[in-house]
């Protein structure tokens, strides 16, 4: 299974510790990291900063010039490695990156998706929690197919949909909906299961030969991919 690579610049220098609670923080030495309310281990990286960091977040967001700042402004990143083995793991991460965001972590990459998140966007994002993989899913296009990027981490294929299948809105929210539904409600990720998206209908998971990455690239799932074939 894949680990999650997260990423956080934060406002102190990497020799410094980094208060994420009154009880606990992440010293300039930390190898490893429990967050309260959260069973997931973590092993942990420290990185000087990086330059030009704000340019990855406003590719995948609209992201205000006070957000700019504060990310370019960071002194140093901390990263975040583990496995997500159940739903309830991926609740418990969420609640520490939140955790991590409010002791002043400008934003937060993820390195298995491409997903960079301001804080206020990822709070946005996650919303009331009712969709914990949401802010976790990236999307690729091709000429005819819409892609998710990043499932394996969960132990998952990648999904796509036909591009005719309503607007580019609709169709990432059916394929956030169909992945929520495999990794949450534990519904099958075999080819010929029927997966219920919702207000968007039935559909059938069919293993799709195509995929938008080569084998030898680190977007590349070796779980594979399903296509989303409309009821």
């Amino acid at each position: 299974m894949n680990r999650f690579v997260l990423a956080f610049p934060i406002p102190v220098t990497a020799a410094e510790a980094f208060q994420i609670t009154d009880t606990v923080s992440v010293s300039g030495d930390a190898k490893t990291l429990l967050v309260p309310g959260c069973t997931v281990n973590f092993e942990v990286v420290r990185k000087e900063p990086v330059a030009g960091l704000s340019g990855i977040f406003a590719e995948h967001q609209e992201i205000s010039a006070s957000d700019i700042a504060s990310i370019d402004a960071h002194k140093s990143l901390i990263f975040l490695l583990g496995t997500l083995k159940s739903a309830d793991d991926l609740k418990m991460v969420n609640s520490a990156i939140l955790k991590f965001l409010s002791a002043g972590a400008a934003g937060i990459y993820m390195q298995q998706s491409g997903t960079a998140w301001t804080a206020d966007g990822f709070r946005e994002e996650l919303d009331d929690g009712e969709f914990p993989m949401d802010p976790w899913i990236n999307f690729v296009e091709s000429e005819d197919l819409l892609y998710t990027l990043g499932l394996e981490v969960f132990n998952l294929p990648d999904l796509c949909v036909s591009r005719k299948n309503g607007t580019p809105d609709e169709q990432r929210n059916i394929l956030s909906a169909v992945a929520d539904s495999i990794f949450v409600d534990g519904i099958s990720s075999k080819s010929g299961t029927e997966v219920d998206a919702g207000d968007f209908g039935l559909f059938t998971l069919r293993s799709e030969q195509k995929s938008p990455f080569l084998k030898d690239s680190p977007e590349f799932n070796r779980q594979g991919t399903m296509r989303l074939l409309k009821k």
